[in-house]
Order: C-alpha cells, then sequence, then structure tokens
C-alpha cells in the first residue's frame, strides 16, 4: 500500500483543522476528496478521546462523483483503518469523504490515507461556492429517523440527506457550513447564552480548539470565498422570545416585547458580521411560514444590503418526520429544490 501525502495530494472540504497527528473534520459535511489509480483506498482516522455510543462521528463516501455514497460508516475506534473503496475496476478513481455528523458528537481526524495503486493528483475544486449557517435542521438532525424515537443518536442524523448538501449537489457546488443543534442569533433552544454560532462565525474551530486548550484560529474569509451565504437561524430563539423559561404569570407582553427587540438587534448584528466578513455576498435568509419570529427577522434584515429571502412551508404530514419533529429527508429534498431554484435566480 502506497501513503498519500495529505499537504499536497487531498483536497480538505469546509473547515478543517491541520494538526501534527492528523487533520480534524469536525463540521457537518467537512471533510476531503482525492484522486488515485489503482482499485481501492483506505484511511486512518483518529478521535479527540475514545468514541462512545453517545458520540459516534459517522462518515460518508461518494466514488466517482455519484450523487449516492457508496458507504457510510461510523468511527468506533482512534486509530483504526477504514476502507473507503475497494475492488473498484482498474484506473482513476475520485473519492469524496464527507462527516455525516454534527460537531458536538465528537471530534475526528484524517491521519493516514493509503491505495493499492498511486495518488493522481487534487481533484479540481466545483466552481461555485456556498457557505451555510444554521441550527439542527442544518446538520439534519435526526432526519433518517422517525419522530416515535425521541431519543436521538448520531445513527439517525445524516447530513448527505440535508436540504445543504442536496442543493450544492444540484448546483454543482462545493459547501462549508457552520451549524450545531439548538443554536440561535442570541440564544440556545433551552434559553442559555454563550457558545453561539456569532460567537464561532470568525473562528475555524473554537469548540475543538476551546477542548484542546489551545487558542482557536480565526477563519481566514479572503482565502475562502464564497458565492452566496444561507443562513436559517432563529426557531430556537423563540422559545426565549416566548418566555419558556418563565413562569407563566411573569410573561407579561412588555417582557416578550423586550426580548423580541433584544433578537433582533442580535440578528442585525450577526448579519452585519458576516457582511463585513464576505463584504458583496448575497445572504439568503430561510425561515418557515409559521417561524415565531420571522417578522423580526426580516425587520433585523431590511436596512443591510444584498439580503435575500425564501419562506418555506413547514414540513407536511405527507413528508413524515425525522427524530423530535425534526425535518425527514423529504423535507430536505423539498426546500433543497426551492433554494436550488433561489440561487440560480440571484447568482
Amino acid at each position: 500500500m502506497r501513503e498519500f501525502d495529505l499537504r499536497r495530494s487531498v483536497r480538505f472540504l469546509g473547515r478543517t483543522v491541520p494538526t501534527e497527528n492528523g487533520v480534524f473534520c469536525n463540521w457537518s459535511g467537512s471533510g476531503f476528496s482525492f484522486s488515485f489509480t489503482g482499485t481501492s483506498a483506505y484511511a486512518t482516522f483518529i478521535t479527540h478521546g475514545e468514541p462512545s455510543p453517545d458520540n459516534t462521528v459517522y462518515m460518508g463516501v461518494f466514488v466517482d462523483g455519484s450523487p449516492f455514497s457508496s458507504a457510510r460508516f461510523p468511527i468506533t475506534k482512534s486509530g483504526g483503518v477504514y476502507p473507503l473503496a475497494e475492488r473498484l475496476p482498474y484506473g482513476k478513481h475520485t473519492v469524496r469523504v464527507v462527516r455525516e455528523t454534527e460537531i458536538y458528537y465528537g471530534f475526528t481526524a484524517l491521519a493516514a490515507l493509503m491505495t493499492d495503486g498511486e495518488a493522481d493528483e487534487i481533484p479540481p475544486a466545483p466552481a461555485l461556492r456556498l457557505e451555510f449557517i444554521g441550527d439542527s435542521l442544518t446538520c439534519g438532525h435526526g432526519n433518517i429517523s422517525s419522530c416515535e424515537n425521541p431519543e436521538f443518536t448520531t445513527a439517525e442524523e445524516n447530513f448527505s440527506d440535508t436540504y445543504a448538501f442536496q442543493t450544492a449537489a444540484l448546483l454543482h457546488a462545493q459547501l462549508s457550513v457552520v451549524a450545531a443543534s439548538g443554536n440561535g442569533f442570541a440564544h440556545h433552544y433551552g434559553c442559555e447564552t454563550g457558545n453561539l454560532i456569532p460567537d464561532w462565525y470568525d473562528y475555524t474551530d473554537k469548540l475543538f480548539a476551546d477542548a484542546s486548550g489551545v487558542t482557536p484560529e480565526e477563519w481566514d474569509f479572503a482565502h475562502d470565498p464564497c458565492d452566496a451565504v444561507i443562513l436559517k437561524l432563529g426557531q430556537n430563539d423563540g422559545r426565549y422570545c416566548s418566555g419558556a423559561d418563565l413562569p407563566e404569570e411573569e410573561r407579561r407582553p412588555e417582557v416578550l416585547a423586550e426580548r423580541r427587540e433584544e433578537f433582533t438587534l442580535a440578528a442585525r448584528r450577526f448579519l452585519q458580521t458576516i457582511q463585513k466578513k464576505r463584504p458583496d455576498t448575497p445572504i439568503i435568509l430561510i425561515y418557515e411560514e409559521d417561524m415565531l419570529l420571522k417578522d423580526d427577522l426580516c425587520r433585523a434584515a431590511k436596512p443591510l444590503s444584498h439580503m435575500h429571502y425564501l419562506e418555506i412551508l413547514p414540513k407536511r404530514e405527507y413528508e413524515g418526520v425525522g427524530a423530535n419533529g425534526h425535518f425527514s429527508r423529504f423535507t430536505h429534498a423539498r426546500v433543497a429544490g426551492l433554494l436550488a431554484n433561489k440561487i440560480r435566480s440571484i447568482i
């Protein structure tokens, strides 16, 4: 078996963190692609701490440009060797490996890449580049499960079945993702603050840096241009703005109005941050027709330039539903079609 030079023969996808032991791919949809001439390819993955049933990361494999994954496997052992492709017809092949599990459930790095043939040049990158910012829906939380099982496991989450991944596939685009479950502009689903997407956006991977006890690296936006930013946030802020953390008698109209104004200001600040980092780049806000804070979100964005809006129907009964009431893969597919058309109309 011949080993790849990870610096010269591999294209890393999304926000990844190179270390002396390997390149960490922790965000949903991050990963790597490579080409080789031969029949088989294998990878060694390492983890930050030993995997457990509660933090098992799944990887998906796409071979020779197929829109369908040829493998999906959990990283169950740090330092384990995993087949990416085996017994293909001898010749040149391109492999893309994508992290299917969101960032909260373990940190995983590519440590080595091997083939029975020869490493080829890095595959060319798609011309169109998209950045997705979001919460559990963007990660694909529970999208291959059923609401009958509210106990979420990472086996029930598949980023390749999300509206983000499918939109990029429809447009033949590369994508980068900053998303995590429960997140919002100003508050988590549980009404807490801190460790929110706006706190992380400026950095490559602040969660991993904090867990490793190192200073987080600032993300180099100049070397990571994109053609559109797609943002789906605000659903989780709704619980704070509706007073879910307060006794019912304290949910007075003036209190809730103040909270909604707080949300509007936080949303505008973050949108302004994105515009500063990505000047003149279209920003598309996605929100559901019945989202509590949709008017507040649009009000936050109204004074800003290059803003676009996509209102979607909530999940439909005939589409089924994912774990804990999240989108099923069928709802994701519907949204992907709408979003792809929206992006085509803008770019």
